[in-house]
Parts: structure tokens; sequence; C-alpha cells
């Protein structure tokens, strides 16, 4: 059997096999050494008490449902994030893969024309495509350090009319990202067509360098204009908990809750009250966000060293990232790189991501 197969093909009638999660979850619970994850190490709960003083007492917790919306506590922590939102514009999910669910579910119809920014992370690539709708994709390029092609966004913005575009900002895999020019000429455009921009931002509050914080597109858009989804995986070092969210304009939050009724119901009443928590105390928040930053800076500068060295020199082409926890890279002696990564894994046990989960062959993430 060809080593493709397992991550081609149809999960469903009519969805595609989601290549990079599948990649995951084949292999992660293996490997020795695990290069393919796109957040920070996980934190545990005895770091949070005694590293941020953080307790977030759920000893004396009922473990009922809780509100399937959301907690006021967490809904205002979240809301809190994005000027001008409120409780009312946020609905917790779990994770944001849900988060990204939802807004499909929520915003496109079968027919709907919709344009997707490529690469992405695919989730949101292939759950269109089970929706029905007309997908247009919309590639950035290496040639121009793989940022946001809002010209040519524009362009099918005004030719077609599209129900939404979808667009991961700071990018993933690619670590481009977009700021309030660029935002804003975007956004422009689909408030003159009546495009929905929904921006999957799971990776803002994790840029290198600058000090620039990437602008969530409900502040740059309007929440009349613009969805955004987010989590606590990535940054926050928080995966396990399962917590992300949508933040919209209420009525859309209306309908993507109704949709939630056939999803997940709730958000665990643990997670919520952790997240609550953390979201809810700036000094916590703002110390996680520095440990990722801390931690993604010390690795790439690990990596810089690394192939700075005579022995190393050609192996990888990197596209060094400006943020996110993950580096894409060209390997210019391997076009086959999801056999190439396949062979990584089991001669070495090192787990990384092939490009082909992203649509880009020759490359490694």
């Amino acid at each position: 059997m060809r080593l493709l197969d397992p991550y081609s093909g149809e999960a469903a009638p009519g969805l595609p096999r989601f290549c990079l999660e599948r990649w995951q979850s084949l292999h992660e619970t293996r490997a020795r050494v695990l290069l393919s994850e796109s957040g920070v190490e996980p934190l545990t709960l005895r770091e949070l008490r005694e590293r941020y003083g953080l307790d977030p007492g759920l000893d004396s917790m009922e473990l009922g449902y809780g509100w399937t919306q959301g907690s006021p506590e967490l809904r205002e922590a979240v809301a809190g994030l994005y000027e001008g939102a409120g409780p009312g514009n946020v609905l917790a999910t779990c994770g944001s893969a849900e988060a990204n669910l939802l807004a499909v579910l929520a915003l496109a119809r079968p027919g709907d024309t919709v344009v997707v920014d490529m690469p992405n992370y695919m989730q949101v690539w292939g759950l269109l495509r089970l929706r029905g709708a007309r997908v247009l994709e919309a590639w950035r390029s290496p040639a121009g350090g793989w940022r946001l092609p809002v010209d040519r966004l524009v362009h099918l913005i005004e030719e077609h009319r599209p129900r939404a575009v979808f667009v991961t900002n700071p990018n993933n895999p690619t670590g481009s990202a977009a700021y309030e020019r660029e935002l804003g000429e975007l956004a422009g455009a689909a408030a003159r067509r009546g495009t929905i921009l929904v921006f999957d931002e799971v990776y803002r509050g994790l840029e290198h360098g600058t000090g620039r914080r990437v602008p969530s597109i409900v502040e740059v858009a309007g929440l009349d204009g613009a969805v955004a989804t987010g989590g606590l995986s990535k940054v926050y070092g928080l995966p396990g908990l399962r917590v992300g969210w949508l933040v919209a304009d209420r009525r859309i939050v209306e309908r993507a809750w109704s949709v939630k009724d056939y999803t997940t119901i709730a958000v665990p009443v643990l997670s919520d009250r952790i997240a609550s928590r953390v979201l809810g105390s700036p000094e916590v928040r703002a110390a996680l966000e520095e440990r990722a930053r801390r931690i993604v800076a010390a690795n790439l500068e690990t990596l810089r060293r690394m192939l700075g060295e005579p022995e190393h020199q050609g192996l990888l082409e990197p596209y060094w990232p400006v943020a996110g926890a993950y580096l894409l890279a060209k390997t210019p002696w391997a076009r086959d790189t999801m056999e190439l990564a396949e062979k990584l894994f089991e001669a070495y046990g090192i787990l990384v991501n092939p490009g082909e989960c992203f649509m880009l062959p020759g490359t490694l993430r």
C-alpha cells in the first residue's frame, strides 16, 4: 500500500480526509522527538498554581453541564481580548477547531461562493467542501514572503461577491502575519460587497521580535463584518483544556450557538473554570504569552545555529516566521516529503509534518 493512502481520499462522503490531523493521530503518541506540534510545551496544573499563582478552585465544583455558550465569567474574559466586544459577542467552544466548524456551518450555505486563504491548516478548506460551497483559493507566494495576498483577495471579492473570506492570521504553516494596513484594505473591499471576513487567530499573541501584536479582524472590520476564532491551545500552552471561542456580531453568535446544540453542547465545566481564571487575569495571560515567545525564540535560535554549521548547510531552506510556534522549510534535495517524513519517523522516531498535508510538497513544517 502506498504511504499516501491513509491521508488522501475521503473521511466520509463529501468530506476530504484531514491529512495533517490523520498524520499526527497515527504518529504523535509514538514519537521520540516531537517536532510536529504547532504550540508550545503544555503546562501542568501544578505549574499554574506554583509558578503563576493561579488556583482555579476545582475541588468544590459541581460536575454538571454548565453554560452551553460558556460561563458568563469566561465570555467576559474572552470579550476583554477584543476592543469593542462584550460577553454577548462571544461563544465558548471545545477548542478553536470547533469554533471554525461552527463558523463554517453557521455562515456557508450549499452553493455559496467562498474564498479561502492558502496554504492553511486545511480544516476549513475541507469543511467547506462538505458543506457544498464553491471554494476559490487565494494562494500566498514564497517569493512574496508568504504575505497575505491582499490584491488577489480584493480582486476575488470585487469579481465574485463571496459570502465569506476565510483567513488564518498569523498564518499556519508559513508563519506570516498581516497587520492594520493590509487588513484595513481587505475590510474595505469586504464591506463594499457585503462579504464576511472569518479569521482563525489562534496564534495571535505569539508574534516574534517586533513586539507588534497582530490586530484582530473584528477590531479592524467591526463585529458586524467579521468573525474571529481563537483558543488556549497554541499560545497559552493549555491544549488539554480544549477551550476555544468565536467572537462576532450577536446574530452570528446566536446562529453558531444553535449549531453547537448538534456538536459538543458545552465546554466541560472544569475547563471553563480554569480558562476563566487564566484569561481573567491580565498578569497571568501576559506571563503565558511571554513564556510562549521565549520558548519559540530559543528554539528558532537553536535552529539558526545548527543550519549555519558547515555540515548542515543546504539541508533545509527555511522560511523564517514572524509569528507562530512552527517553521516551514523547503527540502531542496527531496520532493516527496511525505515519504521523507515517514522515513524520519520510522528510522529515528522524529515526527515532522510533510508539506503534502498543506498542498506544499517539497516542504516540511
